[in-house]
C-alpha cells in the first residue's frame, strides 16, 4: 500500500518520566511531527506534574495517563485498541521518547516512505543474531526497531493485527518488551505475507557494527538523511557493548549536532543532566580535552589557591606565575606562617588566613568577589596523604599543568553546554579507585546538595571527581554552592565527599563536566591504568576465560559467595565448616554454566533484582 498526498496519519507517542516532568526536547520532537499527522496522541505511563501536562497539551491533540506498567509496548497496545474508527486513518505511527531530533526536515522521510508499497515500515532495522542475550535458546530475527515504526491500513485494519495486540503476553521487564514484541513483530507479520521496509538502510554497515544507529550515528545522520539519534548514545560507554558505540561515535555525534546542525544540543544536555548520573554522560561523550594545544582565549578568571602548608607551595607558586599578570589570585592560608610565606612568594596575590577549609571560605566570605568573574580556577594542596605519609604532589602538579586558564576558557567559550573542567587524575595507589566510593557517599551528598537546592541523580556507579576537588569552572555553574553550609565531614577521610561536589553542582546547574589533560598526561594515565588492570586480571584469568566479562563474572560470583557466607557464619566457621549440598550445587552450577544462563537461573530463583551495592562488611 502506497500513501497518496494528503494521507491521514495517527501518531501514538509513548512517554514516561519518573518525576512526571517533560524536558524541552519532547515538545520540540512533537511539534516537528505534528504537521505530518492528522491526529497525535501522547500516552503517558505514570503521572505528570500540572506544568508537564500543560506542556504536552500545547503540542498534541490528546494526553492519556495510564499506570506505569508494561513499558512503551503496552502503551502502544492500549492506544491502538482504543481507536474508535480505524478507517479514519491511512497510517498509524508508533514512537517514543528514546530519540532526540529531528536534526533535519522530516518531509523527505515521509515523502519517500509514502511512495513505497509496504504494509509497515520503521526508521531502522536490527540485523538479528543467532542467540538472544536474554534467552540462549532463542534467536533474534532481522526486525524493525520498535522505537519508531509505522503501520498502514492494509495491515492495521486486518483482524490479524488486532489479534496480535489482544494476545500480546504481559510485559513485566525491558527484556519482555524486546523478546515478546520487538523481535517478534516483524517476522510475525512478514510470515503472513505483509511487506515491510526501513527508511535508513544499514546492511552495508552491519559488517562493521551491530547497531549502526548507535555505533555509527554520524554516518546515518549526515550521509543517509536519518532525522533522529538515540538518547542511549549519550549515556552508554564504549565498554558496555563490544561495538556500540564504535570508537569515538558519541563524541563525534555530539560535535556534529553542535557544529553542523541547527538542532539545539542544549535540549539534550537539559535532559541528561536532570536524569542521568554525570559520570555516565562524561564517559559516554569522552569529554577529555587537550589543554596543551588549545589556543588560549582572554579569560575573565579569578583563581583560588588553597594552602594548608608550605611543603607543596612551590608547585602552586610556579603555576600562578605562569598565569596572566592581571588575573586576580586569592590565597587561602591555614595559619599565619603559611600566609607570610605565600605573600612573599606571590606579592600580587591577596593572601588571607582562614580558620576552616578552603571551599568553605571560597563559597562563603570570598564568593562576592569571585562571582564578578566569568570563570573560577581552584587548586589545593589539601590532599589525603598517600599510604598515610606521603604528600600527593603528582595529583597537584597534574592539575596545575592541565587547568591552564587561557585554554580552559577557550574550550568553555566553544561549548556552552560544559560548565566544569576537572584535571585527569593520575592512577597510583589510592587514586586508582577515585570515584568508587560514590555509592557509599550518595546519601550524605544528596543531603548536602539538597540544602543548596541541587537535586540530581547521584548514581550507584563510580562518580567523577578530582583529588582535592580541584577544577576550572564557569562561575555561574557553581553558584548554587554560594553560601552553602559545607560541613567539615565533607572534607575528611581518604576519599573526601567534597571531591564529588563540583561536578554534581555543575550538573544541578544544567552543565556537563569535562576532563582536561596534556597529551603526555593522558597517555601516561592510559599506561598506568592498563598496567594496574592487567595485574588484577592476571589473578583471575584462565586460558579458557580471558574475556573481560567472564573474568568479571567470576570475580562477582566469588564476591557473592563470600557475602552470602559472611553473614551466615564467622570466618573461622567458613573455613572449617563443611559445605551443604545446596552450597556445593550452587558452586558447581556457577562453574559449569555460561554466565548469562546462571544469571537467568539466579533471577528465577530469587525473583528479585540484585542489590546495586553489596552489604557493608565490617572486615573491609
Amino acid at each position: 500500500m502506497k500513501l497518496a498526498d494528503g494521507a491521514r496519519r495517527l501518531a501514538i507517542f509513548a512517554y514516561y518520566d519518573p518525576d512526571g516532568r517533560v524536558d524541552a526536547y519532547v515538545p520540540y520532537l512533537l511539534r516537528a511531527m505534528r504537521p505530518f499527522c492528522a491526529r497525535q496522541v501522547v500516552v503517558v505511563n505514570g503521572f505528570l506534574t500540572p506544568e508537564a501536562q500543560d506542556t504536552l497539551a500545547a503540542c498534541t491533540d490528546e494526553v492519556v495517563l495510564r499506570p506505569n506498567r508494561g513499558y512503551d509496548v503496552t502503551a502502544y497496545k492500549e492506544a491502538f485498541l482504543s481507536i474508535p474508527d480505524l478507517s479514519a486513518y491511512d497510517e498509524i505511527l508508533f514512537y517514543n521518547q528514546t530519540i532526540f531530533g529531528p536534526v533535519c526536515p522530516l518531509d523527505r522521510m515521509f515523502r519517500d516512505m509514502g511512495a513505497r508499497d509496504v504494509d509497515f515500515w520503521g526508521l531502522t532495522r536490527h540485523k538479528g543474531a543467532d542467540r538472544a542475550s536474554w534467552d540462549e535458546n532463542a534467536d533474534i530475527p532481522v526486525h524493525v526497531q520498535s522505537f519508531f515504526f509505522a503501520v498502514r491500513a492494509s495491515l492495521f485494519c486486518q483482524q490479524a493485527f488486532r489479534a496480535y495486540w489482544e494476545q500480546l503476553p504481559e510485559i513485566e521487564t525491558y527484556w519482555d518488551a524486546v523478546g515478546k514484541h520487538e523481535v517478534r513483530f516483524t517476522r510475525h507479520f512478514a510470515d503472513q505475507g505483509y511487506v515491510w521496509d526501513v527508511y535508513v538502510h544499514t546492511e552495508d554497515l552491519e559488517t562493521y557494527n551491530d547497531y549502526p544507529l548507535m555505533g555509527m550515528p554520524v554516518t546515518l545522520l549526515k550521509e543517509r538523511g536519518c532525522p533522529f539519534c538515540k538518547r542511549k548514545n549519550f549515556i552508554t560507554t564504549r565498554h558496555t557493548y563490544t561495538t556500540v558505540p564504535q570508537g569515538l561515535a558519541t563524541r563525534q555525534l555530539y560535535e556534529y549536532l553542535r557544529d553542523e546542525t541547527d538542532y539545539p544540543t542544549a535540549l539534550i544536555v537539559e535532559n541528561l543532566t536532570r536524569t542521568a548520573p554525570a559520570a555516565d554522560v562524561t564517559k559516554a561523550l569522552g569529554l577529555v580535552w587537550d589543554t596543551a594545544h588549545t589556543p588560549p582565549d582572554e579569560a575573565d578568571c579569578a583563581a583560588v589557591l588553597n594552602m594548608t602548608g608550605t611543603e607543596l607551595m612551590p608547585l602552586l607558586v610556579h603555576a600562578a606565575k605562569a598565569w596572566p599578570a592581571g588575573m586576580p589570585v586569592y590565597v587561602l592560608c591555614a595559619g599565619e606562617e603559611v600566609r607570610r610565606a605565600a605573600s612573599a612568594a606571590l606579592p600580587r596575590a591577596t593572601c588571607r588566613t582562614i580558620g576552616g577549609r578552603g571551599p568553605q571560605e571560597m563559597f562563603g566570605a570570598l564568593w562576592p568577589q569571585l562571582a564578578a568573574h566569568e570563570f573560577l580556577l581552584y587548586l589545593s594542596d589539601d590532599l589525603p596523604l598517600l599510604l598515610g605519609q606521603f604528600s600527593d604532589a603528582t595529583a597537584l602538579q597534574t592539575a596545575a599543568e592541565a587547568l591552564r586558564p587561557g585554554p580552559c576558557a577557550a574550550l568553555l567559550h566553544k561549548d556552552a553546554n560544559v560548565g566544569l573542567i576537572l584535571p585527569l587524575m593520575p592512577s597510583h595507589q589510592e587514586t586508582l579507585t577515585l570515584g568508587l566510593n560514590l555509592p557509599e557517599a550518595a546519601d550524605r551528598l544528596t543531603e548536602v546538595l539538597r540544602s543548596t537546592g541541587v537535586q540530581v541523580p547521584v548514581g550507584t556507579g563510580a562518580g567523577i571527581a578530582s583529588r582535592g576537588g580541584m577544577f576550572f569552572a564557569r562561575t555561574a555553574a557553581l553558584a548554587p554552592l554560594a553560601g552553602a553550609v559545607l560541613p567539615d565531614e565533607l572534607f575528611t577521610g581518604l576519599y573526601p565527599d567534597w571531591e564529588f561536589v563540583p561536578a554534581l553542582a555543575a550538573q544541578g546547574a544544567g552543565k556537563l563536566t569535562a576532563f582536561a589533560a596534556l597529551p603526555e598526561q593522558a597517555f601516561n594515565e592510559l599506561l598506568n591504568k592498563n598496567s594496574m588492570l592487567e595485574e588484577i586480571e592476571r589473578l583471575w584469568a584462565t586460558p579458557r576465560k580471558m574475556r573481560f566479562d567472564l573474568i568479571e563474572f567470576r570475580m562477582k560470583g566469588i564476591q557473592d559467595f563470600y557475602y552470602e557466607r559472611r553473614y551466615q557464619m564467622t570466618l573461622q566457621q567458613a573455613f572449617s565448616a563443611p559445605l551443604t549440598a545446596k552450597q556445593k550445587l550452587w558452586i558447581c552450577l556457577q562453574i559449569l554454566m555460561k554466565p548469562e544462563t546462571f544469571q537467568k537461573l539466579r533471577r528465577l530463583l530469587h525473583k528479585r533484582d540484585e542489590p546495586a551495592v553489596p552489604p557493608r562488611d565490617d572486615l573491609d
